[in-house]
């Protein structure tokens, strides 16, 4: 019979688990955890600034006066009705509180893409028989935002209509 000794269990050529391997397994798996942080946070900055708003400081000192325009207007009951064809034609009428047509007016048109600004257009609308009008060309499919500035005169700072709404451009 043979005695057992301390090492009689032991596979002699199979390798051990020491420290060194617990130490660099753990310090592998977080410089993983890092790089992939890392290269995160590099694609949301360079993607998306975080800035909502142009000059945001600014806006929020003029608030209280953006308010007070917002209830003036309401004041004002206008209706706008806005259409964008598939050929690119916009055609924009504000009416008054008793339905008629708005007419003189200096109408400033953007549209743009919630996302991103890459394919923004910013243009003045011209007044035409149905009530303001421009062609900005055919629009790829999907979600876009417009806006609307009615200014009494050109040369006005803040304007007397606003309208901005999400728009679907059905492919």
């Amino acid at each position: 019979m043979k005695a057992v000794t301390k090492n009689s269990f032991h596979d002699g050529g199979a390798p051990r688990l020491k420290g060194r391997h617990v130490l660099a397994a753990v310090v592998s798996f977080f410089a993983a955890v890092l790089a992939v942080n890392a290269a995160m946070i590099y694609a949301a900055l360079s993607t998306y600034s975080g800035v909502t708003a142009a000059e945001p400081y600014r806006k929020g000192l003029n608030y209280n006066e953006r308010v007070f325009a917002s209830e003036r207007q309401a004041q004002l009951n206008w209706k706008d009705a806005l259409k964008i064809d598939p050929d690119g034609q916009v055609t924009l009428a504000i009416t008054g509180s008793d339905g008629r047509p708005i007419r003189n007016l200096s109408v400033e048109f953007s549209i743009g893409r919630p996302t991103t600004n890459r394919q923004d257009l910013n243009l003045r609308l011209l007044a035409q028989d149905t009530g303001y009008g421009a062609r900005i060309g055919p629009l790829p499919p999907g979600a876009w935002i417009a806006g609307v500035e009615a200014r009494a005169s050109e040369g006005d700072s803040e304007p007397i209509f606003r309208s901005r709404r999400r728009l679907w451009m059905a492919p």
